[in-house]
């Protein structure tokens, strides 16, 4: 994924000249005063001695026209310099410099590995000064990289840069690939964010190597942050928001991540079932379930979100929770006319039921048992609810016994029987306490007519049709009293 390629012709490994070699990065050793001084008298040894005899001169011009003949002739310029080198009495300036033209020579003819070991030779003779030795050894480095060698490669690199290299993104971020290679994620760290610091402008190659060393490294704030500078750059970039709200996602900001994506399907960047899926979730769980449900008809409507059983029955419990029954039923009706089972037509029940409509809820409800659920003795209670809210009380009872059957319902069954046979018990007392209320006063009626007797007022001393009823009755239960009581006592 982090690999990294050096191409041949750039001119940043290229610029190999015959006496100077054009400094490839502007380097400058930090040293100590000691240090200062034996180094410019070391270079000023040197200096004295970089002089070319007259053979190796023109060998060494042989060399540079094959190399910039048209095109490049460069196995001609190996071979004269190879041959140049297996003379014995060559001065170490002229092996460097040697060894330094054949090896421009073997990279550009795609020996990597030759190129390396020439210019790693060239530094060997001692006889280059230290800015072309500074030159040369980034490139080394960077060629070790480009041969998969990516520890001696970034080593190189690193011993470089703390020597006074100045490195430029580019290699940083090399260096930072190389350590990922290795997966030596702290090692990559430093290089990675000063790649990111220096590169200006900064391009997705920066973010996305911080990013991941971040992201191994498990550093989510700075991951965080990084994302949303990245974000200001490419607002259009999907990947960015996604990967900013997983990340709140993991740091338990299920709530940001929520905003995240509702950012993110505003501006239309949410088109697959399964993200706008996940929205409406959002909107439930955050319990703003009518927008989601909103939302979720509306991408049903447009094709975007299938209406498949378990969708169907997603967006229903989302009317349901926004206690929109109403709209939540014809989804209902919908989903559980191609479910296997009864679920679907228990949910129906269950809207019914919240819009009072019994007798289609007790319809929804057999349905349910009859295709079948986990827990059918929760249906019969149901039912037997619809018809108590019917006044069929005792039509109720009927299924708050079959309710009883079942252990999870039993106790709620039983409560309700007790409950309905309480209210038949109050009913009765109450058509008793009014039966003895009657019967008092017809017997009051009675009982002023024989102390009247035939002086009365004209429909004051009557006894009403009514009452003779109800005390010919009264006198027959009496009559059938004494009866019994004689009989058990002979």
């Amino acid at each position: 994924m982090f690999g990294t390629k050096i191409h041949r012709g750039n001119g940043w490994l290229n610029q190999v000249a015959l006496m100077a070699l054009s400094a490839l990065v502007a380097v400058v050793f930090v040293a100590g005063p000691a240090d200062a001084q034996r180094r410019n008298r070391d270079e000023k040894q040197k200096t004295e001695g970089r002089v070319l005899s007259t053979s190796s001169g023109e060998a060494i011009i042989e060399a540079q026209e094959a190399l910039a003949a048209e095109p490049p002739d460069n196995n001609a310029a190996i071979a004269v310099l190879t041959k140049l080198l297996a003379k014995p009495k060559l001065s170490a300036y002229e092996r460097a410099i040697s060894y330094q033209i054949r090896g421009q020579a073997n990279y550009a003819a795609g020996d990597i590995k030759g190129t390396i070991r020439d210019w790693e030779s060239a530094i060997a003779t001692g006889a280059l000064n230290q800015g072309e030795i500074d030159s040369l050894t980034p490139n080394i480095g960077q060629l070790y990289i480009a041969e998969g060698q990516y520890v001696k490669g970034a080593t190189i690199l690193e011993n470089w840069l703390r020597n006074g290299g100045k490195a430029n993104d580019r290699i940083h971020l090399m260096i930072a690939q190389s350590w990922l290679q290795a997966d030596e994620f702290r090692k990559a760290l430093p290089h990675a964010e000063a790649a990111f610091r220096t590169a200006n402008p900064k391009k997705k190659k920066h973010f996305d190597i911080l990013n991941y060393v971040y992201h191994e490294l498990k550093m989510p704030a700075k991951q965080a942050a990084l994302l949303e500078k990245e974000v200001s750059i490419w607002p259009d970039d999907k990947k960015i928001w996604r990967a900013i709200a997983s990340l709140k996602q993991q740091a338990n900001k299920s709530r940001e991540a929520f905003e995240v994506n509702k950012i993110m399907y505003l501006n239309g960047m949410l088109e697959k079932e399964r993200e706008l899926l996940a929205l409406a979730q959002y909107y439930s769980y955050y319990e703003v379930p009518y927008r989601g449900a909103s939302i979720l008809e509306r991408e049903m409507n447009a094709g975007r979100v299938s209406k498949t059983k378990k969708n169907l029955e997603l967006l229903a419990n989302m009317w349901r929770q926004a206690r929109e029954y109403d709209r939540a039923i014809p989804i209902l009706t919908a989903a559980a006319n191609i479910s296997p089972d009864g679920s679907l037509y228990e949910k129906l029940g269950e809207a019914y039921y919240s819009e009072e409509q019994y007798d289609k809820a007790e319809k929804a409800f057999r349905k349910a048992i009859q295709k079948g659920i986990k827990k059918p003795g929760n249906a019969y209670v149901l039912i037997a609810n619809s018809l108590y809210e019917r006044d069929r009380p005792r039509d109720a009872i009927k299924e708050f016994k079959k309710a009883v059957e079942y252990p999870y319902s039993r106790k709620t069954a039983k409560g309700w029987i007790r409950f309905i046979n309480g209210e038949f018990e109050v009913t009765r007392k109450q058509a008793e306490f009014k039966s003895k209320v009657k019967l008092d006063e017809c017997k009051n009626q009675l009982d002023r007519k024989k102390r009247m007797g035939a002086e009365f007022l004209e429909g004051v001393g009557e006894i009403s049709a009514e009452c003779v009823a109800i005390l010919a009755k009264d006198d027959a239960k009496v009559k059938a009293k004494r009866a019994a009581r004689k009989k058990k006592e002979s």
